[in-house]
C-alpha cells in the first residue's frame, strides 16, 4: 500500500532526524508550503517535534530542523493507561467522585497561590483556557447571554473515551476546580464517531457551596 505524504514525511524523519522543511521538500518532491501543512499536522499530534537552532553567527534565521516525535514511536503508554484507571476506578466504586477529583487534581493542580482568589471570571477562564490548549484540548471560550461555555473541539483522552466514561467527569471536574464554580456537561466528543465533534461545558456563575 502506497504511503500517504504524512507518513511519507515521518519515514523520512526516521533515517534523517533534525531535517528541515528543504531536505524533506528535495527528498520527497513536495513544495516546501506542503511539507509545512503536513508537519503542523504531525506536531499536533505528537508524531512530530521541532527544533529551533540557536544562532550560528552567519546571516539569517538558522532554519528550523524536525524529528519524529514521543508518540511516533513504539510505546506501551496506552496499555498502561488503562490498566491505572481500570484499577483506579474499580477500586474506588464506592467513593467515586473522590477518584475523580483526585485525579482532576493530579492533571492539572491549581496553583496554592490561586485557591480562593478574587479575580474576575472572564481572567479565570482565559488562563485556563491557556492551560487546556498547553494540554492539546484545543479549547476555546463564549460568553453566552445565559452562561459563559468553555469547548473543546478536542478530546485528549478519546482513545479511551469509550471505556472510560468517567474521564468527561475529570475534565469538568478540572473546570470546577479552576473556576471555583459550578459547571456542567452539555455534550461531549464520540468516541467513535465524527459527531458530536466537540465538547461543551456550561460556567454557572454561582458559587459552589
Amino acid at each position: 500500500m502506497e504511503k500517504n505524504t504524512s507518513q511519507k514525511i515521518m519515514a523520512f524523519l526516521e533515517e534523517h532526524p533534525h531535517a528541515t522543511v528543504r531536505q524533506i521538500s528535495r527528498a520527497l518532491r513536495l513544495t516546501p508550503a506542503d511539507v509545512r501543512y503536513h508537519l503542523a499536522h504531525l506536531i499536533r499530534l505528537n508524531f512530530v517535534t521541532s527544533y529551533s537552532p540557536s544562532k550560528t553567527g552567519k546571516r539569517g534565521r538558522p532554519a528550523k530542523t524536525y524529528s519524529l516525535g514521543f508518540h511516533a514511536r513504539p510505546n506501551n503508554i496506552i496499555a498502561l493507561t488503562r490498566a491505572s484507571l481500570t484499577v483506579l476506578f474499580e477500586k474506588s466504586s464506592p467513593d467515586h467522585q473522590s477518584s475523580v477529583n483526585d485525579l482532576a487534581g493530579q492533571l492539572f493542580p491549581v496553583p496554592p497561590e490561586r485557591i480562593g482568589e478574587r479575580g474576575s471570571l472572564t481572567s479565570k477562564i482565559i488562563r485556563l483556557i491557556s492551560l487546556l490548549n498547553s494540554a492539546g484540548y484545543e479549547s476555546r471560550w463564549e460568553a453566552r447571554s445565559e452562561h459563559p461555555c468553555i469547548i473543546f473541539a478536542n478530546c485528549p483522552y478519546r482513545s479511551l473515551l469509550a471505556q472510560f466514561p468517567q474521564l468527561c467527569e475529570v475534565d469538568k471536574a478540572v473546570l470546577e476546580n479552576h473556576l471555583d464554580l459550578p459547571v456542567t456537561l452539555d455534550r461531549h466528543i464520540h468516541p467513535f464517531e465524527m459527531v458530536p465533534a466537540t465538547c461543551q461545558f456550561s460556567i454557572h456563575p454561582i458559587k459552589k457551596p
